[in-house]
């Protein structure tokens, strides 16, 4: 007996034999991995795997706005899906042995998702390595401006030095520099405005500018040694929108004489018989305006005095609760540790770790410390 249609029968194998094929074909797109990071690859690879499932003559995915190429198959059907970005794309699928089903259709969504999700995860990925790559640059960077802090302590011949500075990232702006020139001994500390490696880079700037002045300046005091930083940094602070708070001291072991010049530094103090004199500046900071003139501050110092000198992110720690460390609880902590210049520096460095708990510390954190010991 012959039939001209398809049984009931065949119908449902024939139905049956295409779902187990769909269901074959998705199950070998889920179980596929790529073995490339390269967005066009991993998306090649999956594409080629759905041309075989699927039996087409074309699948390709286009950014939206894209028309695919003219084509001779009859069948066709298109796919938009959206990545975790939030870009767009279509899946255009062509054929001429078959139209497209429904069941085609839903498979063609599943290879349309996961070819943008591979895009998105090499996306994700190659963002990833050059962050890396960023970021391992800028360490490097950060590194080596940071050795430009001098490492040396000078073995000075009626005084004792600490110098220390803990920077709040990998890099800082705080800075000292310092020469023993004869009976002289020069310094400079200061804070440049802004955080991380343009500050730091800054940084870098004023500490090369202030060996220089030391040499050039120095035997003229510290105020001509904050003009000629001033004269030779002003420039590229102000093209970088940065100033730098600044204090430059001198020492002279026969006289028994400390000088300062001071340009927007704070906190700074001179301690005499258990008593912390705050010292303030008597200019703005360093690139807020050309050219200002400083006042010279000259201090005779004896046996038991101490000069102090630091950064903000000393008395502007703040604790877990947001509580600030402060000028007054930092002033009172300079007279209560009477150990020599290194262990009083260390001690206080501890003190203000201890404040703050687990708070992060909020800035780079110098400190600068000189212990006078009289004449010999």
């Amino acid at each position: 007996m012959s039939v001209d249609a398809a049984s009931p029968l065949e119908s449902l194998t024939g139905a049956l034999v295409d779902a187990n094929d769909q269901l074959l074909a998705l199950y070998d797109m889920a179980a596929m991995r790529t073995d490339s990071l390269d967005e066009t690859e991993s998306v090649d690879q999956i594409l080629t795997t759905a041309r075989h499932a699927l039996h087409t003559d074309e699948i390709v995915l286009l950014a939206d706005g894209t028309d695919p190429a003219d084509c001779d198959a009859t069948y066709s059907a298109s796919v938009k899906v959206e990545d975790p970005s939030g870009d767009t794309a279509t899946l255009h699928a062509r054929r001429s042995s078959a139209p497209f089903t429904t069941g085609d259709t839903k498979l063609l969504t599943a290879v349309a998702n996961l070819a943008m999700s591979a895009k998105h995860t090499a996306r994700m990925h190659a963002e990833a390595v050059e962050r890396a790559i960023v970021s391992h640059e800028h360490d490097i960077a950060s590194t080596l401006v940071q050795q430009t802090l001098p490492s040396d302590r000078p073995q000075l011949p009626t005084a004792s030095l600490f110098a220390r500075s803990d920077p709040a990232r990998t890099a800082g702006g705080d800075l000292f520099a310092f020469a023993q020139l004869g009976p002289k001994f020069h310094f400079v500390v200061g804070d440049v405005s802004g955080k991380g490696l343009p500050a730091a880079i800054m940084m870098s700037n004023v500490i090369n500018a202030a060996r220089g002045c030391f040499t050039h300046y120095g035997h003229e005091g510290p105020v001509a040694v904050l003009d000629a930083i001033d004269a030779w940094v002003y420039d590229s602070l102000s093209e970088a929108d940065l100033f730098v708070t600044l204090i430059a001291g001198q020492f002279d072991s026969e006289t028994q004489m400390v000088s300062l010049a001071n340009a927007g530094h704070s906190p700074v103090h001179f301690v005499h018989d258990e008593v912390a004199t705050p010292l303030a500046a008597s200019r703005p900071p360093v690139g807020v305006l050309e050219g200002l003139r400083c006042e010279q501050l000259d201090i005779a110092v004896a046996s038991g005095d101490r000069l102090v000198i630091a950064s903000d992110g000393f008395p502007e720690q703040a604790d877990e609760s947001g509580e600030m460390f402060g000028d007054d609880r930092f002033e009172s902590e300079l007279t209560g540790l009477h150990a020599g210049a290194r262990n009083f520096g260390e001690q206080l460095f501890a003190t203000i770790e201890s404040f703050a708990g687990n708070a992060p510390q909020s800035d780079d954190r110098t400190l600068f410390v000189l212990d006078f010991e009289g004449a010999q």
